[in-house]
Parts: C-alpha cells; structure tokens; sequence
C-alpha cells in the first residue's frame, strides 16, 4: 500500500508543477522535454550495475519498455490537443475515466475477483469523476474536436494496461532498467518531433524551464515507478482506479486550498463520492 500512497502523492505533485507553469512563464515544450531527460537519467543513475545499452534488445522487457514510451507520448499529446481543443473538463474526465480498461483487463487476463464491492466502487469513482470536473456552467465541450478526448481515453487506458502487462510477463525485476528505458524513448520520440516542428522553442533553455523540467521528471519518474511496484501488491482493477480517483479528489482539495479554485458543491460532492469508492474499493 505503501508503494500506492507514493505513487498518489507524486502524481498530484505532476499537476501542482503544472498548474505553476503559467504563474512563472514556462516554456511547456522544453520543460517537457527536460522532465524525460531527468526521469530516464534518473531511473539508470540507481542501476548498481554497469548499463550496457546494446544487450537491452536482447531483454524480456525492451520492446514492452518501446511501447511503454509511445504510448507515454502519445498519451501527453493527447492530454494537451484535447485540453487545447475540446475543452479542460472533458479531458480531465476522459483520461481518468480510462481506468475502465486496465479495470476490464485485470477481470478478463489476471483472473482478478469481480465482486459487488469492487463494482460499486469503480461505478461510484467514475462518477466522482464527472462531478470532479463540473463547472457551475456545465463541462463545456467542442463537439468539432470531440475525437480527442476519445482518444486520450484510449492513450491513457493503452499505457496503464501496457504497463500492468510488461509487470507481470516481461520485467522479471528489472523495474528500473525497464522503465528508465520506456522514458528514454519517450524523450527520443519527443524531442525528433519537436526538434522537427519547432526547434527554436525546444532549445529555448531558460533556467525557469530546467527546473520546472527538472522537477516534473522527478514527479514523473517516482509515480510511475511506484505505481508499477504497487501493481506486484494490489490488483489491476483495484490499484488503477484507487490511485486516479485518489489523484483527482487530492488535486482537487489541494486547488480549494492552495491555489484558491472555485469548488462548487457538484465538485465537493465528487470528492466525497471519491472517499466512498476508495474505502470500496481497499475493501474489495
């Protein structure tokens, strides 16, 4: 559970760095592009061993650890296109609503037990969600772009599930290794893109950008490390939807609190329902 509440603590800490960005003028593409520069170097920095990277073609995991970044990237184009295009609140509701499909993978491939707690919990979260995201004007959605965030649901549903299959046919405890490689080709593929479409601004490396870079590849690094290790703990239906909905409800109090958001009463009554369902849910 440990591995859990760490995983849940430096995820919120990715959309408080976030949420900062504007206030201090940072660039997002350089800051991205240091935030998977730092989390790769930092995942092979704690390898013991010497990192040969012509034997990792050779590993169970590196082709998993290939799709992993992909999916990693692609993902966050998603995320930024669809709150660009479609709307804020619709994309925030659509990238946690994805819990849906690791949640089916882990009752369909893992053999995980489908009982009414845990139902109850993952329909009560999903709601937790839609009210999370509520504006007093309703969620405001731009039909015309619409395809995007059904795509970040598929993004983001593709690499949690991609995960929780490269824990458990392909790491064999290689975690570090595994992952600080899925980062690397995050940062290969995103910075060949970027270096492409606008290298001007990718090269624009103020120190603001570096540490704001340097601090969500920190964040990025420890929430997905940790999110992987309580997959060996928790089930997939279990860890995936506990960790958005906590996500979301920390995020949300941690806005009220320290960033002065509006919460109405509709978002108030989605971090209560997020408490339900993950009491539910730890009691599944």
């Amino acid at each position: 559970m440990i591995f859990l509440i760490l995983a849940i603590v430096a995820s919120t800490l990715i959309i408080v760095t976030f949420r900062l960005f504007d206030k201090y003028n940072i660039n997002k593409l350089p800051a991205i592009t240091t935030n998977y520069f730092v989390a790769s170097a930092l995942g092979y920095s704690t390898v013991i061993e010497k990192v040969n990277f012509l034997e990792f073609p050779g590993k169970s995991w590196f082709w998993a650890a290939v799709i992993v970044g992909f999916t990693l990237i692609i993902a966050f184009n998603f995320f930024a296109m669809s709150a660009q295009k479609a709307g804020v609140a619709v994309t925030g509701i659509a990238s946690r609503m994805s819990v849906v499909i690791p949640a089916s993978l882990g009752f369909i491939i893992f053999g995980d037990e489908l009982n009414v707690l845990k139902i109850g919990g993952i329909i009560i979260g999903l709601t937790a969600f839609y009210l999370s995201f509520q504006r007093d004007k309703g969620v405001d959605v731009n039909k015309r772009y619409i395809y995007l965030p059904i795509l970040l649901f598929l993004a983001v549903g593709l690499n949690d599930s991609m995960l929780k299959v490269s824990q458990h046919f392909y790491i064999d405890g290689e975690f570090v290794l595994f992952l600080a490689t899925a980062f690397l080709v995050a940062l290969i593929i995103g910075f060949t893109v970027s270096f492409f479409s606008n290298r001007k601004l990718i090269f624009s490396f103020h120190l603001r950008n570096i540490i704001a870079g340097t601090l969500l590849g920190i964040f990025n690094w420890y929430s997905t490390f940790y999110f992987l290790r309580g997959m060996e703990e928790i089930p997939v239906s279990v860890i995936v939807p506990i960790y958005n909905i906590s996500v979301v409800a920390l995020a949300t109090i941690i806005g009220y609190l320290f960033f002065k958001e509006h919460i109405n009463k509709a978002n108030w009554a989605g971090v209560i329902l997020a408490l339900i369902a993950i009491y539910l849910l730890a009691e599944a």
